[in-house]
């Protein structure tokens, strides 16, 4: 089943149906996850290279955001988990008809959700509502 194409910016619900995944299914979670922990992985090594910031945000000290990062650190991180994903992942993007390169919108799906659930602007939120426990709420943009 080839994933029918949504944008970085679209909920949970709206990947999971292009990806044929039902939320609350298990075992469509478990894939969720799988895909999502393998990315957090790329999303913390690409956060802690500040060379990947724009040149307009070097003096930034944390908390970055995805259009703060440069479209080619984001398009090297895609590349790099597909490259490394674990052969249980590289099998559902293969049945996604997703490749390796940075047209991937699946893992870009997934890091622009990281770096949205985890930037500055969720500071507060996260302290009144423990936001961070699953970053990845249903409501989130």
């Amino acid at each position: 089943m080839t994933a029918t194409y949504v944008p970085p910016s679209a909920l949970k619900s709206r990947l999971m149906t292009a990806l044929g995944l039902q939320s609350g299914n298990p075992s469509h979670e478990a894939v969720y996850l799988a895909v999502k922990a393998e990315c957090a992985t790329a999303y913390e090594a690409t956060c802690g290279n500040r060379a990947n910031l724009r040149p307009e945000f070097s003096r930034i000290v944390d908390k970055f955001t995805y259009n703060q990062m440069k479209e080619s650190a984001i398009d090297n991180a895609i590349i790099q988990i597909y490259r490394n994903a674990q052969p249980n992942v590289r099998l559902w993007y293969d049945s996604w008809g997703v490749d390796g390169t940075s047209s991937n919108f699946i893992i870009r799906w997934f890091l622009y959700h990281l770096f949205r659930n985890r930037d500055a602007r969720n500071d507060r939120k996260a302290k009144s509502m423990d936001f961070h426990a699953d970053d990845d709420d249903e409501d989130s943009e």
